[in-house]
């Protein structure tokens, strides 16, 4: 081996062992993935209060989005933005599709037949599938990190 190719392979191994570092401290635990899905769960369920309670319930999931982005920082040092290049932006999407047709059933039930309750429940199954969404996510983040070389 020549100097180059020793730099060259301590370097390409300095590199893996910071993005294992990442990994580890990028490995939320559940009650991160719970905090996610209470909050997009809480977007659709809020839809069953009347239009100012909406909004109201809406600032408050608005600012638990804040505390969650600093608790990251916190507890890591970073923010991992959802909408990131690769393929996490899939299962990204996936959920926001799902909450969003959940979203427009529900409250097109609440408006149209009275059923005021079906936000709630449409919150209840956003909540569960963001939970599930959130964790999926983080995986294919964390193979990422460690299929790249």
């Amino acid at each position: 081996m020549t100097i180059e190719s020793t730099e060259a392979a301590a370097a390409l191994a300095a590199m893996r062992q910071s993005r294992e570092r990442l990994a580890a401290a990028a490995n939320c635990p559940p009650a991160r993935h719970l905090a996610f899905a209470g909050i997009l769960g809480g977007l659709v369920a809020s839809q069953a209060a009347p239009p100012f309670a909406t909004m109201a319930i809406e600032a408050v999931l608005l600012v638990c989005v804040a505390l969650v982005v600093l608790w990251d920082r916190r507890r890591t040092g970073m923010f991992i933005n959802g909408y990131r290049a690769g393929r996490t932006r899939l299962v990204t999407f996936g959920m926001l599709a799902f909450a969003l047709v959940v979203l427009a059933l529900t409250t097109w039930l609440k408006e149209t037949w009275g059923l005021v309750w079906a936000p709630i429940v449409g919150g209840v199954v956003v909540a569960a599938a963001a939970y599930y969404g959130s964790a999926a996510w983080q995986r294919i983040y964390l193979r990422e990190l460690r299929e790249t070389p």
